[in-house]
């Protein structure tokens, strides 16, 4: 009987996969999981009048029985440099843990974001950028049930009037989820009706070793017909748990364990109206 071509592919892509994790991290053994994302932004019609990029990155791990290991990091940048005609905006985030033996917990949050204030259009000017990304999420086990991974990743790009922050306009929205040995797996995307986009969706759900990849690209157009003030709001929150049986000790360390948190913060302007910062 022929093999489905989309599960080859999708068999093919993960043992590529696996290879350069492995690769990366030769004392891999019983738990992995990776959440990471990246975005960029060109080519804008107009310029903010102020931005303000964010990174941010956490880790926690707890052992008593096994060794585990637990790694996040995040960049943002928005160049409004007048040389530069794309005018550009990226940023990425990644989050990964990974731990061996029993009675551990690691877990690894990155976010990134970046704001645009204030970019002006004129009555019946046509606001416009191109984007495109990626999320990619893995997640690898063992020995079920005794231990679980999860890797959660959203991307989501908002724009608001200037002068009312608390709805936006217009939406792109980038998510998914791995739980093994769970059954809430998804890989999905949305947006609004002047957002064009493409996606590019591989996923393998089910069994010991799972992964959702996604790539995107597209591009942003909407005429105005009044004068108006937009702001974009761009972010990525990137998360990941691995974990073995956890002891009553076990337990009662996580509320004295260590928690090394990086933090990064480059602002021209901060508001806290921003809907999207609030929550």
């Amino acid at each position: 009987m022929k093999m489905n071509k989309t599960i080859a592919k999708q068999l093919a892509l993960f043992a590529t996969v696996t290879a350069s994790v492995l690769a990366a991290a030769p004392s891999l053994a019983a738990t992995f999981a990776l959440s990471k994302g990246s975005f960029d932004l060109r080519n804008f019609s107009t310029d903010p009048l102020e931005v303000v990029t964010l990174a941010e990155a956490n880790t926690l791990t707890i052992s008593t029985g096994g060794e585990v290991i637990a790694e996040a990091n995040a960049e943002s940048i928005f160049n409004l440099d007048s040389l530069d005609p794309l005018k550009q905006a990226s940023n990425k985030s990644s989050s990964t843990a990974q731990g061996d033996g029993s009675n551990y917990r690691g877990v690894a949050e990155s976010f990134a974001g970046l704001i645009g204030y204030n970019f002006f259009v004129d009555a019946g000017e046509t606001f416009s950028f191109d984007f495109n990304g990626f999320l990619d999420l893995i997640t690898l086990i063992d020995n079920p049930p005794a231990e679980s991974a999860s890797a959660s990743g959203t991307v989501a790009l908002e724009l608001y009037h200037s002068n009312d922050l608390s709805t936006p306009i217009d939406f792109f929205a980038l998510s998914g989820n791995l739980e093994t040995l769970g059954d809430n797996d998804f890989l999905e995307s949305a947006h609004s009706e002047y957002v064009f986009a493409d996606n590019d969706f591989t996923t393998l759900f089910g069994g010991t070793e799972e992964f959702g990849l996604a790539d995107v690209q597209g591009y942003y157009e909407r005429t105005f017909e009044t004068a108006t003030y937009l702001t974009l709001v761009e972010a990525k929150r990137n998360k990941v748990t691995v974990k073995a049986p956890e002891s009553s000790n076990l337990l009662g360390l996580i509320f004295f364990g260590l928690l090394s948190i990086g933090y990064r913060l480059k602002t021209t302007k901060f508001t806290d109206n921003s809907k999207f910062l609030n929550n």
